[in-house]
């Protein structure tokens, strides 16, 4: 693990929360390249800034200036002109989930909180085995892990975002968990009413 952290070429901004330094990011899905500002390096990611940051997408390099080699990073959120990343410490495994058959689709789905108190209605547009790519808008508000509700299937499937925006998001489905460890989760936080309530809509 401190092998990933360190070889990345912003090491020398980590956990100086007032260190910042402009960079060039590529995009790797669109091509495109803008010009920012890095800050807020942790080990596990960092903040971007630039007026150009909603050309990104969610696969990027950041080029710093003293370097010769691209950090390797995914764009996890975008609001105005500030982006969260997360470097690719585990890239080999994302891209060999990246590289399963994906299929064109559209089937409604509803998207929502463990809790169920909040639910956003969207579309998935292409989907795998391992993740798909939902169309919605008002995504930013949800948090990491979410369950996903279709017509097509009988029970509920849990699922953590890797990327999204303002209007899309890139999700990979998590088969070995369950809703009903969510629920038991709940409970142990007093929040066992909520999950009550959450079993008697979706029944």
């Amino acid at each position: 693990m401190s092998q990933d952290t360190s070889s990345h070429g912003l090491c020398h901004l980590q956990d100086q929360p007032d260190a910042e330094e402009e960079v060039v990011v590529i995009d790797f899905d669109n091509l495109a390249a803008i010009h920012a500002t890095v800050s807020n390096v942790s080990e596990w990611g960092c903040r971007l800034v630039s007026v150009d940051i909603g050309r990104l997408y969610k696969n990027i390099g950041i080029w710093p200036k003293e370097s010769d080699t691209l950090v390797k990073a995914h764009v996890t959120s975008v609001k105005a002109n500030d982006a969260a990343v997360v470097f690719a410490k585990t890239e080999k495994s994302v891209s060999d989930k990246r590289r399963e058959k994906r299929n064109n689709v559209s089937i409604p789905v509803k998207i929502a909180d463990l809790d169920g108190i909040t639910e956003i209605s969207g579309t998935i547009i292409d989907a795998g085995k391992n993740g798909c790519r939902i169309s919605a808008k008002g995504l930013t508000a949800l948090p990491e892990e979410v369950v996903l509700t279709m017509n097509k299937f009988d029970r509920p499937v849990v699922a953590e975002f890797a990327w999204r925006n303002e209007t899309s998001a890139g999700l990979r489905l998590l088969w070995n968990r369950t809703l009903e460890e969510s629920e038991g989760e709940e409970e142990e936080e007093g929040e066992d009413a909520g999950g009550e309530a959450a079993e008697q809509e979706s029944a």
